[in-house]
């Protein structure tokens, strides 16, 4: 085959990738990976600047360029998974179990909008245990959620990282720090009028191969999915994957 696309949203798009990665072909000998939106999020569209126009999209797939891109992968007790917009735990990771769980037409802002009551309620169940990151070799301290971003948007429209770059061979780390529901939603809201990043009392650095751990239950989810929980280790391999730019 020459190119593989994915028809439907972030979690298809997520799916095929994973189908890619698995066979342990350079970026070179793999297809090229295409993304035709038909989902109800479709976040990976500002994330790379991709068209919103589904009948745009497919007049110009046979003849889109590719670039390869970076993919994080990510070791946990289920095995491995890739992700090629962002890895979240804690808190976005309960948001999105949350909305999972009772998945209508409607996500995007919409969706959160609309089972925002599902979703309180589920932030305030949950316990927020520390999260213990480590950082190429390194501790990085503790957190009570941990963002690893390729590209600088992510699920509802917000910015992560302004600087997060898909093809820079490193990935943004994120890391919200412990305290009051309240602080956490100042910083949460932060992402709607600058970027998480940017929030005060959240860390921010680069990395290539991170660990998280936690003593408590820490659920993750990758590019809007729900997938398990902490421990995991993170790496990034540069350039896995040739992505048509549509």
């Amino acid at each position: 085959m020459d190119r593989i696309i994915a028809v439907g949203g972030d979690g298809t798009l997520n799916e095929v990738l994973s189908g890619l990665v698995r066979t342990g072909r350079s970026a070179q000998e793999l297809p090229e990976l295409g993304f035709l939106p038909a989902g109800t999020a479709n976040a990976a569209i500002p994330a790379f600047g991709f068209s919103s126009d589904p009948d745009a999209v497919a007049k110009s797939l046979c003849e889109a360029d590719s670039r390869a891109v970076d993919v994080g992968i990510v070791s946990y007790e289920g095995g491995e998974r890739p992700f090629l917009l962002w890895f979240g735990a804690g808190f976005d990771a309960v948001v999105i179990d949350a909305l999972h769980t009772s998945r209508t037409g409607l996500m995007g802002v919409s969706g959160l909008l609309a089972h925002s009551r599902r979703v309180v309620s589920a932030l305030g169940r949950y316990a927020a245990p520390q999260i213990e990151m480590e950082i190429d070799g390194s501790p990085f301290g503790v957190a009570s959620s941990a963002v690893l971003a390729n590209v600088g948007t992510a699920a509802f429209g917000v910015v992560v990282a302004k600087t997060a770059d898909p093809f820079d061979g490193q990935l943004d780390v994120i890391a919200a720090p412990t305290g009051s529901r309240l602080s956490l939603i100042r910083i949460a809201l932060s992402m709607w009028t600058s970027s998480l990043s940017e929030a005060r009392g959240v860390r921010h650095t680069l990395g290539t191969r991170i660990r998280l751990e936690s003593d408590g239950q820490v659920p993750f989810q990758l590019d809007g999915e729900p997938v398990g929980t902490l421990p995991v280790d993170v790496r990034l391999e540069k350039g896995a994957v040739r992505l048509l730019h549509t």
